[in-house]
């Protein structure tokens, strides 16, 4: 282990493509750490290099200068034996393997410690068997790559990594076309490898709520360069609302969520509280209404045993709705 724990460490790094006739430079002076135990969330908007970074990280591609440390050795010089028993790299495209048993797919990672014919010994089965447990894929063992669904492809090839016994684990977009619980029960997996396994976990994504909320360090790429810290420490900084905001869409510190910008509000009154009281509000700020407790015009919600019943008044006439669809769409529209 290296020191302070630090498993990846980049001393100004520069990554872009290098060919015989130029050298296109995507992002230099890049200096980074991750440490043992963590899971790092590489987030930023398309095009900025996420996937040079990574691939550079990983030893798929050269650096164009600068050094990376990999457990406090140069990457350069780690070889084609030592790297993989080290790194393992995860890529964002779809599963390409067909006609092929999960367990088979798994054990592909075993690749750095079998002999020539790749031959598994009882403890490359163990750790497979181990992999297939830690990433809740034990029952599909048997299955063939092409009969399970997506989110079980994704669990299949962290397994894959997982086998491939490396400190540091490297993921382009692990969450890519997944549903909304596919994409949380992969990042929750690879959060809890970080503490049961001691693995850093390092993932590019686009879905800033999970890195947001799961991500123990956010490596927050812009066109400047690379910031770091907790996903807090960005947020507080404004960092991460500069990187992502635009005159259409801000973002809430208080609750790191993006909304659109209404750029005409109507006040409107909201009695009521609980839950169907903050629906409401959320409801009413899609519409482009924001509460105020002096407008005329309000909305007032009754708990009954057949439910919430919202009644809206404004000083002439008062109407009563079963549902929030009923009562956005009855409203005059917002800044009229």
């Amino acid at each position: 282990m290296g020191m302070d724990g630090i498993i990846a460490e980049t001393t100004d790094l520069a990554i872009g493509y290098r060919n015989r006739k130029r050298v296109a430079t995507v992002m230099k002076g890049l200096t980074l750490r991750a440490r043992h135990g963590e899971l790092v969330a590489l987030i930023g908007r398309n095009g900025t290099g996420k996937s040079t970074l990574l691939r550079t990280l990983a030893g798929i591609q050269p650096s164009l200068a600068g050094e990376i440390l990999i457990e406090g050795s140069p990457l350069s010089g780690l070889g084609a034996a030592r790297l993989p028993r080290m790194v393992s790299f995860v890529s964002t495209e779809p599963v390409a393997l067909r006609n092929i048993r999960v367990r088979d797919v798994v054990a592909l990672g075993r690749f750095p410690y079998t002999n020539w014919i790749g031959t598994l010994t009882k403890e490359d089965n163990e750790v497979v068997e181990s992999a297939l447990e830690a990433t809740g894929i034990a029952g599909l063992a048997g299955r063939s790559i092409d009969s399970i669904s997506d989110g079980e492809k994704q669990r299949t090839l962290v397994a894959r990594s997982l086998a491939q016994d490396t400190g540091l684990l490297v993921m382009d977009e692990p969450t890519a076309f997944l549903d909304l619980p596919a994409r949380y029960g992969i990042v929750s997996l690879l959060r809890r490898l970080t503490r049961e396994k001691g693995k850093c976990v390092i993932y590019s994504t686009h879905d800033l709520d999970t890195a947001i909320n799961e991500a123990d360090r956010i490596w927050l790429m812009t066109s400047d360069g690379v910031s770091e810290g907790a996903p807090e420490d960005l947020m507080l900084t404004g960092r991460l609302a500069r990187a992502f905001e635009s005159p259409m869409v801000s973002f809430s510190v208080s609750d790191g969520t993006f909304s659109f910008v209404r750029s005409r509000e109507t006040g409107i009154a909201l009695e009521g509280r609980g839950k169907a009281a903050r629906m409401t509000a959320r409801a009413l700020a899609r519409c482009g209404y924001k509460t105020d407790p002096e407008a005329s015009l309000r909305v007032t919600l009754t708990e009954g045993e057949s439910g919430t019943e919202w009644t809206v008044t404004d000083g002439k006439s008062e109407n009563r709705y079963r549902s929030l669809y009923d009562l956005v769409t009855s409203l005059p529209e917002a800044g009229q």
